[in-house]
């Protein structure tokens, strides 16, 4: 008989008190197993909230719940989540396991949403530096009080007065910033594509644009040295006389140079003393670009002036926009030689009687943009002569181009001041004060337009137009009946062996005067034309 292995006792009681630890051990891992079954049960239900990022912290960010700010935890978010996050960003809110707590849970971001808060817009209006560094006054509109923000320095260097930037709701931190370009109401042209070539008549005004402005910047040191140049220029006279085209090519004859054309309803605003801020931001603007080098020149060209610079004290009902808007442009003028040296401004109006008599003693020169006489009217449709498709047989008729386009603008300015008057049912006007450079150019352009339709009508009558769609559109549509073309067509295909052979005739030139003479009479006699007061109206050149 074998003998049994013998157990010590105090080896008994080590196994004993071990197999008891050990049940006791797995009794706590199977509690805390379904615990954790617990949390990660509630981890994974739907989101209890959602709200936006106001500031990321090493651990946790602060977040906008419904308007209240709460300090919440990042909770399971990976390292790509957390990289990505930024304030401004959507975030879900739900139940994340407590680290402090291990059986229970606490509220954390659960989740980042792919989608930014909507900014609202704010518009700087003063940067001011004090004992601790520069605060930003905002203006956001919508009838509330400025807003007052603590810049940092990298936030400081891209802002300035005047530019638009995006506010974080609520907290109204500055995430965005927004270029003038952006929201610039005016047009702003780089050196526009028109010459004084290309400005029939006009010599005086021409003439006094180039010494004022053009003379001194070939030769700034001896108008530096002896006196300040004339860079502020009021330009008046009838509509469609050239006035704008004459400040357009100043500008496109200064090298670099940035043209910004304003019209009163781009600076008038329902918002108190928003017209005045835009009149003081347009002249800021233009000075900055020309002082950081951007621009080498500038022009600014109030157009109708007088709508801006009313004669104050006429309009006592009204809001005193207008009456601001001219004290401010008073100021400006005043210190106009303080700006940039190469900064010019010109306004324009047909009404000079209406602008305010201090205003107008603001500008160093006032020029008159006369209607065309009769030699100035050949000059610009000599211009517009050149311009046109002309007709095969004149050329050939007039030995030469050349001659044939002189012979038309020789024409058609006779045929303009054959007859003294223009009678019309509201009453007679002298035909020559009907014609200015933008009744010319009219003329012109209905001539080109008539030669062109006949040649377009003519191809399709030859059925030359190789697009099929469009052939089958005029067809389907009966646009020759419409236009009658077959009744036109025959006389052209009698007279024309080619296409191309067709061009303007003095025919066609005298059809426009004629089309629009009675309506252009009519509207110079219903707008008082022969009533303008005459009046003194102080430096003329």
């Amino acid at each position: 008989m074998e003998e049994e292995d013998y157990i010590p006792r105090y080896e008994y009681e080590r196994l004993e008190s071990e197999y008891r630890r050990l049940v006791r051990k797995y009794e706590e891992t199977e509690a805390y197993k379904t615990d954790l079954e617990k949390l990660v049960s509630k981890s994974r239900t739907p989101p209890l909230d959602c709200g936006f990022v106001v500031e990321k912290t090493a651990e946790s960010a602060i977040v906008n719940l419904n308007g209240a700010l709460k300090a919440l935890p990042y909770g399971t978010l990976s390292d790509k989540e957390l990289k990505g996050l930024k304030e401004g960003k959507f975030v879900f809110i739900g139940r994340i396991p407590d680290k402090s707590s291990p059986s229970g849970f606490t509220i954390g971001i659960t989740k980042v949403y792919d989608r930014m808060v909507d900014l609202e817009v704010g518009e700087i209006e003063d940067l001011r530096e004090d004992d601790d560094g520069w605060v930003g006054e905002i203006s956001t509109g919508k009838g509330r009080s400025r807003i007052y923000k603590r810049l940092k320095d990298e936030a400081k260097d891209k802002l300035k007065e005047g530019m638009k930037v995006g506010l974080l709701p609520g907290t109204f931190d500055i995430l965005r910033c927004y270029t003038t370009k952006e929201f610039s109401h005016y047009e702003i042209t780089k050196s526009p594509a028109i010459s004084f070539k290309d400005i029939g008549g006009l010599k005086k005004v021409k003439q006094e644009l180039i010494n004022s402005i053009i003379l001194p910047m070939l030769n700034p040191d001896d108008y530096a040295k002896y006196g300040e140049r004339s860079r502020r220029i009021l330009l008046y006279g009838p509509p469609g006389c050239g006035k704008t085209m004459c400040a357009k090519a100043l500008a496109s004859t200064l090298p670099n140079c940035e043209f910004v054309k304003i019209g009163a309803g781009e600076l008038f605003s329902m918002w108190l003393g928003e017209s005045e801020r835009n009149v003081r931001m347009i002249f800021k603007t233009a000075n900055d670009k020309l002082e950081e080098g951007e621009n080498d020149y500038g022009v600014i060209f109030f157009d109708e002036i007088d709508a801006l610079a009313q004669e104050r004290g006429m309009y006592a009902g009204s809001s005193g926009a207008p009456e601001r808007v001219t004290g401010q442009l008073l100021d400006i003028l005043d210190g106009f030689y303080a700006l940039h040296p190469h900064l010019a401004v010109i306004g324009a109006t047909n009404r000079l009687h209406l602008i305010d008599s201090a205003f107008r003693a603001r500008f160093d020169k006032i020029l008159e943009a006369p209607k065309a006489d009769k030699e100035a009217a050949l000059s610009i449709a000599t211009i517009y002569a050149q311009k046109i498709p002309i007709d095969h047989y004149l050329t050939k008729e007039k030995s030469g181009e050349a001659e044939a386009r002189a012979y038309l603008a020789n024409a058609i300015v006779e045929y303009m001041y054959k007859d003294k008057y223009v009678e019309t049912e509201i009453g007679r006007i002298m035909r020559e004060d009907t014609v200015t450079g933008r009744f010319i150019s009219q003329i012109f352009n209905y001539a080109r337009d008539k030669a062109l339709e006949e040649r377009t009508l003519l191809t399709l009558k030859k059925g030359k137009i190789s697009d099929e769609a469009m052939r089958q559109m005029w067809n389907n549509e009966g646009l020759a009946e419409i236009l009658d073309v077959e009744s036109k067509m025959d006389e052209l295909q009698k007279q024309y062996k080619h296409i191309e052979y067709i061009g303007v005739t003095k025919k066609h030139l005298e059809e426009g005067f004629d089309k629009f003479v009675q309506r252009r009479a009519e509207e110079m006699i219903a707008s008082g034309y022969e009533l303008m007061p005459e009046e003194d109206t102080g430096m003329h050149y």
